[in-house]
């Protein structure tokens, strides 16, 4: 009897047991509450690399000249350029070439190949600022017909961004805190943090920088004037979204 009276003791022991263990794992787990804010800030700067685009077109009445005349301007250009720019911190490179037939229409309406069209672009990325205009002024001068596009924007931005982050968080935070006092909550730390910084470009269509060295009939035109570039300021822009715990 008394053997039997231990044995159903230790049964019992291990029946609650599991019990309160089972009762534990299925209790459900209670989600804290949380608040999520978003907030943006910019800082101008002074722009430290320009990437100019400059372009030479020109036709032929076969697609051999042309390309052989085109690759001729574009290497007196690229060598002028390489002239005045640093080659330890600047990059020369040619971005696109093209070649494509220039069709007229016969009599009957049949369509003809009239001549070719050679189209170069030579990419200059430069860290000296105050050599933007004198670098136009001689791709022009050595034969490009245009400047596809010139833009500005900031490099090595990461003190920057490392000065902005603690800022916009420090302005959330404040502001959640705030939210949460007026719900009856208190903000008790961090849920997730969601973070970017990038730099915007100056954008200018650079076009119009070729009127004043051409004439009407393509001939170039000597100015001792140089071209006018304005590179105005570039935004680094932080953007922060943060998740805060309540209680």
């Amino acid at each position: 009897m008394k053997k039997n009276l231990i044995i159903f003791s230790i049964c019992l022991g291990l029946i609650l047991t599991y019990s309160n263990i089972n009762a534990f794992a299925h209790e459900p787990v209670q989600d804290k509450g949380y608040i999520s804010l978003s907030g943006e800030r910019t800082k101008e700067v002074e722009p430290n690399l320009a990437k100019i685009t400059f372009a030479v077109e020109n036709t032929a009445q076969s697609a051999q000249k042309a390309a052989e005349e085109n690759n001729n301007t574009s290497n007196k250009i690229i060598t002028a350029l390489k002239a005045i720019t640093n080659a330890q911190t600047d990059v020369i490179k040619t971005s696109n070439f093209s070649i494509s037939p220039i069709y007229s229409s016969s009599s009957s309406g049949k369509r003809e190949i009239k001549s070719y069209s050679a189209v170069n672009s030579v990419t200059v990325q430069t860290k000296d600022i105050s050599k933007v205009s004198k670098l136009i002024d001689t791709a022009i001068a050595n034969g490009a017909n245009r400047t596809n596009n010139l833009y500005y924007t900031f490099e090595n931005n990461n003190s920057i961004c490392n000065e902005l982050y603690p800022e916009i968080l420090k302005e959330l935070k404040n502001n959640a805190q705030t939210i949460a006092a007026a719900g009856g909550s208190a903000v008790t730390g961090i849920k997730h943090i969601n973070a970017s910084c990038n730099t915007d470009m100056a954008i200018s269509n650079g076009r119009f920088y070729s009127a004043k060295a051409m004439m009407a009939d393509g001939a170039a035109v000597e100015s001792s004037v140089s071209t006018p570039v304005e590179s105005g300021k570039v935004k680094v822009r932080v953007y922060v979204n943060v998740d805060f715990y309540l209680k």
